[in-house]
């Protein structure tokens, strides 16, 4: 059984106290260490699960991916890095009829096949994450060259998903803020700015269906 901290702190503090005794006898000193010990012990493999348990947390049990305090902290620190960065915010279209039609079992099958595509697709210099739902984010270098990769990210989203043999298919609508464009290295702003974008490209969406 671990002991309580109070209990510890008890021990410690005895064995502090002897150790500043030039009169304590090994056999009291063993003794010390007999107890102290075990309780060491105990909390080392404490600390170790919670760190488990933190890990865990940070990360996506659907997709893998990290979660949005995980991401968050990811993106912070590669946007103050350096070089001029783009933040990514994509949210899936016709996910929600998939999940009515087909279940939670597909619709989760449909969102690890999103994390692992978004990883892949920003795998060289960025980091993608999960903030919820449906709703998906990236942080990537803010090339020339980003339009043309964000066509071949919605070209690999739209690919279809093999689910118990049946094709599953979902879109996504994207929305990009340009570190060097904004000016800025607020993640906050950069985020809710990307929203706003992949927003009008929604709307735009469902004016063309």
């Amino acid at each position: 059984m671990m002991a309580q901290p109070a209990e510890l702190g008890a021990v410690l503090a005895q064995a502090r106290a002897d150790l500043t005794r030039t009169d304590v006898s090994r056999e009291q000193l063993h003794r010390h260490l007999a107890r102290l010990v075990p309780a060491v012990e105990n909390l080392l493999a404490h600390a170790e699960d919670l760190t488990d348990l933190l890990d865990q947390a940070r990360t996506c049990p659907v997709t893998g991916l990290p979660t949005r305090a995980a991401w968050t902290a990811l993106a912070d620190a590669r946007l103050k890095a350096g070089p001029a960065a783009a933040v990514v915010f994509a949210d899936l279209d016709a996910f929600k009829p998939i999940n009515d039609r087909f279940g939670h079992h597909a619709g989760d099958a449909v969102l690890a096949a999103v994390g692992q595509r978004l990883r892949a697709w920003c795998a060289s210099d960025g980091h993608a994450g999960r903030l919820a739902g449906d709703e998906f984010v990236a942080v990537v270098t803010a090339t020339p060259h980003l339009p043309r990769r964000i066509e071949r990210l919605e070209a690999a989203l739209a690919s279809p998903i093999d689910y118990e043999g049946v094709s599953l298919t979902v879109g996504a609508s994207i929305g990009v803020a340009r570190q060097d464009m904004l000016g800025t290295t607020d993640l906050s702003a950069l985020l809710g700015a990307a929203d706003a974008a992949m927003y009008q490209a929604k709307k735009r969406g469902r004016r063309g269906r």
